[in-house]
């Protein structure tokens, strides 16, 4: 990577750190909080009116040095289509003064269909294949709205505890760098992680501001469309096993109660669970980002060792 990246990358990580006061002092002026659903932990209720929609500030910080170095436009689109989304559910949330946004049948239409445009640019330049193996391009199709929009959904669910969807995106993102083949893809990483680190300065416990669904569903949706565009879908399952063990917790949730009548956590998604448990929530972001890098890094050194 050229020193011009890299300053331009360091440069998103100071405006971060400079702007997020700025906005975390002017959503309070305006009295625009999270507002925390009835269902979560109880513990959770000193959070109510805390700054949120913070993926604002890091993704226009994103998008704008991705512009400048030249990144794939389909990352670039993939930030502002799923950002936008976001938008909409925090904004209906603040307006209605709910926990809840958008329907979350408008939300998944709303994914769908934007990841119906990243399907149709990624097969531009690469084969209509899954996991290695060449399949029909409607099967590719069908394929990225389910991963682009499941993982946007997955990083929202797991967006519940301070610095959580944070701190796990950044361990899934940085191993990719083993796979990297340019320097643009190199870029592509850190362009996301170097803003979203300055964010993760303010939402630390206790939390000065949440990145909301603006953040989480933007978030999801990059790494998974990351993961298309370098032919990675099989590493992302690898890299991001905290992301699929918060949506297989809560699938796991809700098919008990409904069959069974029984549950099978104490709450969902899982690190609800854990803390109903007594863990504290910095030992709860600690624990799954930890695992969730060491869990990539031994599939890394599975993959290396199968080529040497």
């Amino acid at each position: 990577m050229d020193i011009y990246s890299a300053v331009i990358l360091l440069a998103e990580f100071i405006l971060g750190i400079i702007i997020f006061p700025k906005f975390i002092d002017h959503m309070k002026k305006l009295k625009l909080g999270q507002y925390i659903r009835q269902e979560g932990p109880d513990l959770h209720n000193y959070k109510e009116g805390t700054p949120t929609a913070g993926g604002i500030v890091f993704i226009s910080l994103a998008v704008i040095a991705g512009l400048i170095l030249k990144l794939p436009k389909e990352l670039i689109f993939t930030l502002l289509f799923y950002g936008f989304i976001g938008f909409l559910d925090d904004f209906v949330s603040i307006a209605k003064k709910r926990s809840l946004g958008l329907r979350a049948w408008q939300k998944l239409a709303l994914q769908f269909l934007f990841s119906i445009w990243i399907a149709h640019t990624v097969l531009q330049y690469r084969t209509s294949s899954i996991f290695g193996i060449t399949v029909p391009s409607w099967l590719f199709y069908i394929f990225t709205m389910l991963l682009v929009s499941g993982y946007s959904n997955a990083t929202n669910l797991t967006d519940g505890i301070d610095g959580l969807a944070g701190w796990v995106f950044v361990t899934s993102m940085i191993p990719f760098m083993f796979f990297s083949k340019s320097s643009m893809e190199y870029k592509a990483i850190f362009v996301i992680i170097m803003p979203l680190l300055s964010f993760l300065v303010y939402n630390t416990r206790p939390a000065k501001v949440f990145m909301g669904d603006t953040g989480s569903l933007a978030l999801g949706a990059y790494i998974s469309t990351y993961a298309l565009m370098t032919n990675n879908e099989l590493s992302l399952l690898f890299f991001t096993p905290i992301f699929l063990l918060e949506t297989i917790s809560v699938i796991l949730q809700v098919s008990s109660y409904k069959l069974r009548g029984k549950r099978l956590f104490k709450m969902a998604p899982i690190h609800h669970h854990f803390e109903l448990l007594g863990w504290k929530e910095e030992k709860i972001v600690g624990v799954f980002s930890a695992w969730n890098l060491a869990i990539a890094i031994f599939y890394i050194a599975f993959f290396l060792e199968s080529i040497i």
